[in-house]
Formats: C-alpha cells, structure tokens, sequence
C-alpha cells in the first residue's frame, strides 16, 4: 500500500497570503458511486499558532502625543495534515479503485469551510462527482473540522485514461477563504485489462428488436467511448459482409451508439468490455413521426416531498413495433423539473417499452415533487420519448405541469434612462405598470413608478408566465420588448430588479388583458398558484427576456448561465445503461 502524508500550516501572519495557493473552479463529473465518511478523534497538535505582538505606547518625552495606530489582528489560518492512501499498488482498467483521505486538524482554530480542488489530468483517479469527495466536494459549505479532530473519506474512482500506465490521487486542499492548506499525492501502477468483444450488426427491419436473416448490416462503422475520457479513448471497427464486428481494447467499460449509421438509430447504451464479450447491436429504423407522446400529473397540486404520479400516453401510428422506446427528460437541469430517473419511471427509465403498430399505450411513473418546486411554484414534467440519445430531434416531445403553492416573490424594476454601468441615470416617475399573469384572472396588480422610477409587486405568488405591461407618459417610449416577460420565484429575498429603458418618442402602448367578471373587484397583489394538470402537449422553454430587458445582480447571472448552460447539459445528460 502506498501512503503520501502532506503537511502544510498556513502562517498566522501577512506574508503567508504570498504563498496560498490558487484556487482552480471545480470540475463536475458524472455521478456513480458510494463514499461512506467518519471522523475520528487525533491529539491537538503541541505547536500553538503565533500571535501578534503588543504595541508599545508612545514615550512621555515626545513634544506630541498621539494614540497608537491599531493593528489588525493577522488571520489565523487553519493547520491540517493530509494523508491519502490507495489500496492496491497496480490496478486492472478495468477495477475500481478504492482509496481513504484523512485530514487532521493540528491547529488551535477550527479549520473552517474545508473543500478539496483534485488534478484532472489523464494520469490522474476519475472521481464521479456524486458522492466524489463528499463535504468536501466544494466550497460552498465546505468542511468545517474543530483543532484535533480528523475528517476520514473512503472514495472510489476509476482509471481516467486506459492508455495510462500510472493512475495518480492528487490536489490540493483549501479552506472557506480559498486559501490553500495542504496538498496531496499518491499513485499506483495500472496494466490493460484484457478486452475483446464481438457479434452482429443489424438492422432492425421488422421493428421486433431482435436479430433475424436478412438484417446483417455491412461496412457499418462503430466507436467505442472510454467512459471517464474527456473527447480521448476512443476505437472504431467496421463490420465485414456478414454485419460481423470485432473490438480489440483494453478491458474496462465503453459508450456505444447515439449515432445515426448508413441510416440506422443505434441507441446509446455503455457496454462492458472483457476478455470474452458478446456485442450484438441492433440499428433501428427512423421513427418518421409514427410515435406521438402526452403527459398528465393525475393531481391538480402536489408539496414538495410528495409522491407524484404522471400518466404518460404514448401511440405509434406507423406500420412495425417500436421496440426500446425511452424517456429522456429535465434536458436543462432546472431543480424543480422531474429527472425521469429512478424506479418510479420502470422501463422507459431503463432498456424501454415497446409500443404495437395502431396501439395506445397509457404508462403510469412516479417520482418525488423535488423542494425547488416550492419557490417555483410549480412542478413540471418535460420529456422526450424515442431510441436512446439517437435522433433526438425527431423525438416525440412532451410535457405538464401543477401547481406547488405556498411560496411568495418580489417583483421589482426600475424604469428610465441608465448609464454605460447600468446605473439609473433618470428614473422616469409616472410609468403605470401592470403585472399579468396567465391564469383565468389575469390582472395580479398595478403600480406606478415614483419619482426614481421604481416600482415593486410583493407577495407574488410564482407558478404562472408573467408579463410586465407599461404605460409611460406621454412623450416616452419603452425601448424594448413591451409587454416583457419576467421570471418570478422565491424566496423574496432572492429576487433581482428588472431595468427596463425608455427613451423619448410615442409608441403604440399594449393593452392589458380584461378581468372576467367572475373576479374580483379590485386587483389582487399576489395570485394564487399555477393551475395545474394541464394535460399533455409539446413542450416549449421559457426563454429570458429579449434584448434590452436587462436585470442586474448575482440573480440575473444565475438565470443567463443557465440559459446558455442547457445546450451543454443535453449533451451531458445521458443515462448509464448497461449492456
């Protein structure tokens, strides 16, 4: 067994800032395994951090007194020691690796907000982010660890790069401040696993998902993905006459398909590679708009923690069975959006349905109303339905929503003229807002803008699509979309303020939405929740406003990054099945 034990104390004085290391943004990576953690008493350590000397008072004899200049105390910077210790000194490809970390406090001071920044190169243990490092994945909140206490991870990783001959546990250890205090490293020898896997390649004519005379599919090329490679370890072959194929590569586990060849869907899925593997791989025929799909929560409203039921139809109007059909959903990775993972969706969660020509079939899934459907108001069903990550386009698209009541939201702006720093440089007073929303009584409430242009809706229920609609003075104009779309969730203290820009002009102003008679009389300042079971329909993303409605503040970041984040989220949101 190989053990490297670090340690560093960080010096309880200025000049230690010139040595910190720094801090790297943390990687995620796709989650798979375990990673039971325990602590342990360790003796404090005997060396007690130093302290800041005393200032002297001024000497009666000088012709001026004056009060001593007060010093800031120096930051006492946590004292750890690092061990990490794999358990085996070579490893297969193809193993999974175990290993230990330990970190000791040996400072006086709670060591506070402990969080690990590990290497990613391709010598170096691919840990799954989940659960990964445990506490000690981030910074946010970290670890904290009390002066002679000892934190202990038993993690597991895999080989990152197959080609390697040497896997390494490394990084570097920072506490809440991202200072670094302490590093580590061990490594151990990695040997190919042997990995040979062959069989047919073919397409499935008759749709009935298996291999039958006629279907051989030759010269089809095939790629392996190293699963824990990032764009390397790949290996392709070709089919011969016969649709035979055969892989040579080290043994460990691979991605095959999401691919369209010669016109065949071949189905994503990860297949382990062994000294003896049978690889049959089925290319399945274009859906050509034959599967239709519809969503339905079978309640009006749910509570976060609820069990909640989803009745998925799905029909095949076309001529052969559509064997393997599965759900892929949440594409974006919005919190308050079911996964369509786990056991409450069975076999479109899994190696899929199959649906008959003419049939329709109702499937029922379940799964927990996650707690960020609260302050969204809503919890929404969003899926996909088709071959496995193949042809995602042509998928048949579905989705609904209910309603999760019981939050409240701000909605706040300000409306005028603002600077190149996107500071209000003239607030325009007088601008009447209206807040609408799209339930049966439309009008939520109205607000005119004071002196500075600000306006503000509190107690918003959030759940339905809202629009802002404005109505300047005579002589201004809004510069930009109007009526806007605004993006309301709690909590209140979350929310971000809108700025809205005018200039001079007139413009057309857009008139707001009539109040059915059956509501009430004067406009409420809050709703009351989404509706919900909506039923089933294709689904359509909520984008962010459109050029010039810009918000400001660390909220308004979040929700651009996650707009631009969803393309990269779909690419990386496919499911682990195993061959």
């Amino acid at each position: 067994m190989r053990r490297t034990a670090v340690y560093l104390a960080a010096l309880a004085t200025a000049s230690a800032l010139t040595g910190a290391f720094a801090a790297p943004a943390v990687a995620q990576e796709e989650p798979t395994a375990t990673a039971p953690s325990t602590s342990e008493s360790a003796p404090p350590s005997s060396s007690a951090a130093p302290t800041s000397s005393s200032s002297t008072a001024p000497s009666s004899s000088a012709p001026e007194s004056k009060p001593p200049v007060k010093q800031d105390a120096p930051v006492e910077r946590a004292q750890v020691e690092i061990s990490v210790a794999l358990d085996k000194e070579t490893y297969q490809t193809d193993d999974e690796i175990h290993f230990t970390f330990k970190v000791t406090n040996v400072g006086s001071t709670t060591a506070k907000g402990l969080w690990v920044s590990p290497s990613y190169d391709p010598t170096d243990l691919y840990v799954p982010y989940e659960p990964g490092w445990g506490p000690l994945t981030g910074s946010n909140p970290g670890l904290d660890l009390e002066p002679g206490k000892t934190f202990v991870l038993h993690g597991t990783g895999q080989v990152r790069d197959v080609e390697q001959d040497t896997v390494v546990l490394r990084g570097v250890m920072f506490d809440a401040t991202h200072f670094g205090v302490g590093e580590f490293s061990t490594k151990a020898n990695v040997v190919k696993a042997p990995g040979h896997a062959e069989g047919t390649v073919y397409g499935d004519k008759n749709g009935n998902g298996k291999f039958d005379a006629g279907e051989a599919l030759a010269g089809a090329k095939l790629t392996l993905r190293y699963v824990n490679s990032n764009g390397g370890g790949t290996h392709s072959a070709t089919s011969d006459e016969h649709g035979h194929i055969v892989f040579d590569v080290p043994g460990a586990s691979y991605y095959l398909g999401g691919e369209v060849v010669d016109g065949w869907l071949i189905p994503f899925r990860i297949v382990r590679i062994g000294a003896h593997t049978q690889l049959d791989v089925r290319g399945a025929p274009p859906l050509n708009g034959a599967l239709k799909a519809s969503m339905a929560f079978t309640q009006d409203s749910y509570k976060p923690g609820e069990l909640a039921h989803v009745t998925v139809t799905l029909s095949n109007s076309g001529p052969i069975p559509l064997t393997g059909i599965t759900a892929s959903c949440n594409r974006i990775g919005d919190p308050y959006i079911l996964s369509g993972r786990g056991p409450g969706w069975g076999e479109l969660a899994a190696d899929g349905v199959t649906i008959a020509p003419g049939e329709t079939r109702t499937i029922d899934v379940s799964e927990t109303v996650p707690q960020a459907a609260f302050n969204r108001g809503i919890v929404v069903a969003s899926c996909d339905f088709g071959y496995d990550e193949v042809d995602i386009d042509n998928h048949a698209q579905a989705h609904d929503q209910a309603a999760v009541p019981g939050a409240k939201a701000v909605v706040e702006g300000n409306v005028g003229v603002f600077d190149d720093q996107g500071q209000v440089k003239d607030g325009l007073a007088g601008v009447k807002v209206v807040l609408v929303s799209d339930q049966h009584c439309p009008v939520v409430g109205e607000r005119t803008t004071d002196a500075k242009g600000h306006f503000e809706f509190l107690d918003v229920a959030p759940g339905p699509q809202f629009h802002l609609y404005l109505q300047p003075p005579d002589g201004w104009k809004i510069k930009y979309e109007n009526p806007m779309w605004v993006s309301v969730y709690g909590p209140p203290e979350n929310h971000y303020p809108y700025r809205i820009d005018v200039e001079k002009g007139d413009a057309p102003v857009p008139g707001v939405p009539a109040t059915p008679a059956d509501c009430t009389a004067t406009n409420p300042t809050s709703t009351t929740g989404a509706a919900g079971g909506t039923g089933g329909g294709q689904s359509s993303g909520s984008g962010l406003a459109s050029t010039g409605v810009e918000a400001y503040g660390l909220g308004a970041l979040a929700l651009i990054a996650l707009a631009l984040g969803g393309g990269l989220v779909l690419g990386a949101r496919r499911r682990r099945h195993s061959a």
